[in-house]
């Protein structure tokens, strides 16, 4: 699979539960499919995708699905401070991370940077008990 982001092959990093996560080794962008992400996030006390919020940016042209091969859409949130956005193909789910995925050398870190970023983008932050 080709990054989305720079055409890149990307490397596959398997989690602890059988997520499977693609880092690009050049870019440092992160794509995960819809189900491993909505598992991860609602292990970790957060709510699915569906219900993370943000707004489409129609105007962003970000690349095709390295799955489906139909065009990306951009999706921003975040708060004044950390705006933060993420790409997703309409047809299959699968997100896209970017550059601030570039130290995930293993599936348990890009995890824990998933997290934090949906965390960050959604407005929720960490938890008592997570």
């Amino acid at each position: 699979m080709n990054c989305p982001g720079c055409s890149v092959e990307m490397t596959d990093l398997e989690g602890d539960h059988g997520e499977n996560f693609r880092e690009c080794g050049d870019c440092g962008g992160l794509w995960i499919d819809v189900a491993d992400l909505n598992r991860i996030l609602l292990h970790n006390n957060l709510t699915g995708i569906e219900g993370q919020g943000g707004k489409v940016d129609a105007d962003a042209l970000t690349g095709h699905c390295p799955d489906c091969q139909v065009d990306l859409i951009r999706v921003d949130g975040g708060d004044r401070q950390h705006k933060l956005s993420y790409d997703t193909c309409e047809s299959c789910g699968g997100i896209f991370l970017e550059h601030e995925f570039a130290d995930a050398t293993d599936a348990k870190k890009a995890e824990q940077q998933i997290i934090h970023f949906f965390r960050h983008f959604s407005g929720k932050k960490k938890s008592a008990a997570g």
